[in-house]
């Protein structure tokens, strides 16, 4: 018996370290385009306004395509679905290192964030059902530390090999990963779920009350970090005066810090989820409404970005745990609509950004505004726990 349990624990471990890979090769290719504009706008022949259109087409894909297409594929075994989508999102990748024309590329970019909006739902899933009972939390930690990987290393390295070698070169990289995690699902056991579940009865559970406040808190928890992160750069260069690569090295710090929080967030969800949630939104907004000071010294904003990225990922798993508790039986789709909550919050964050640059506030109100907006987010998570505590449910 042993024995048995300790082969079974190797290949969840195998198979938890493959989806973590698969989570920071398509947060690599989702960060790509945000560096490599300048070149990708000239070697096309479009406006920089127009290429910057990649990264919103990505979004929007992630947000309409995922839930979509996991509800489609639903009955389909874990296995299978990530099968599928792996493949698509190595040829979205290929496409868009061998693209023609803008057009073309455009094209290959939606086809990964397609891919994108299912993998990202189905390997929170899959990492929460190979835990231990009261471990959940860390396993979907640890395949969230891909996407904190990628922030820190994977997007800053394919941004540098794209100005070295060219922007194409760092997809063609993202694809052949893919195609190596496709490689590794072959050791995956193929698990179907056991009674798949009446596409009527998961909207059911998705379009509760409840449910909704869930993806709320996650649309407002999110949004106020790329509400001020968007815009980190003019803020330090006209507050403090510094260089870009100051700002770099401040977006390095503050990926250090979200590598942490992550790891912090995850353990902490397992032992008390909503304190931890809560915790994590009411630092983070402290921390945004402290950048509002501390982006005046140099020294200061180093400090505050580590302590930003460290909440700013802290909530991540309590984020996913909440609304996969209350997703009962549509558990792939739940974590779906997850990932385009945290995509729409992204969106909606940068643009109340720019609105408030726009406004006679100006862009040093930017972190002010990002604060108040995870606020809001604090305010629906205390009633989120009211009603959770309430009403019980189990994922």
């Amino acid at each position: 018996m042993t024995k048995t349990k300790t082969k079974n624990d190797k290949k969840n471990d195998m198979t938890l370290w493959l989806l973590t890979v698969a989570i920071f090769a398509i947060g690599s290719a989702e960060l790509l385009p945000m560096g490599l504009l300048l070149p990708i706008a000239e070697d096309t022949g479009v406006s920089i306004a127009r290429a910057g259109m990649l990264v919103t087409a990505y979004a929007l894909a992630v947000v309409v395509g995922g839930p979509v297409l996991t509800a489609v594929f639903g009955s389909l075994s874990r296995k299978t679905t990530l099968a599928i989508f792996v493949s698509v999102f190595a040829a979205g990748s290929a496409l868009s290192a061998f693209a023609l024309s803008y057009e073309w590329l455009l094209v290959g970019r939606v086809a990964s964030a397609l891919a994108q909006g299912v993998l990202f739902g189905a390997i929170v899933v899959m990492a929460k059902d190979l835990a231990a009972p009261g471990k959940e939390g860390r396993n979907i930690a640890l395949v969230g530390s891909g996407l904190t990987v990628a922030v820190v290393l994977g997007s800053p390295l394919g941004t540098l090999a794209g100005e070295q070698f060219g922007w194409r070169v760092p997809f063609m990289a993202v694809g052949l990963l893919a195609l190596g995690v496709l490689l590794g699902l072959r050791s995956v056991p193929a698990v179907r779920i056991s009674e798949p579940v009446p596409m009527a009865d998961q909207l059911r559970i998705v379009s509760g009350r409840s449910f909704l406040l869930a993806l709320l808190v996650t649309v407002f928890g999110t949004g106020g970090t790329f509400a001020a992160l968007t815009y980190i750069a003019p803020i330090l260069e006209r507050n403090a005066g510094v260089s870009g690569g100051t700002v770099s090295a401040v977006l390095l710090v503050f990926g250090v810090g979200s590598v942490a929080g992550n790891w912090f967030g995850g353990r902490m969800a397992d032992r008390r989820l909503y304190p931890a949630l809560l915790g994590g939104l009411l630092s983070l907004s402290a921390s945004m409404a402290l950048f509002a000071w501390a982006s005046r010294d140099t020294v200061a904003a180093f400090l505050t970005a580590l302590l930003w990225g460290a909440a700013a990922y802290s909530i991540m798993t309590p984020l996913n745990i909440q609304v996969l508790r209350r997703a009962k039986s549509a558990q792939e789709l739940a974590s779906t609509l997850n990932i385009s909550a945290f995509n729409l919050g992204n969106a909606l964050g940068s643009f109340a950004g720019g609105a408030v640059i726009d406004s006679p506030l100006g862009l040093s109100a930017v972190p002010w505004c990002a604060a108040l907006i995870t606020l809001v987010g604090l305010g629906l998570a205390i009633f989120s726990a009211r009603a959770d505590q309430r009403a019980p449910t189990t994922g």
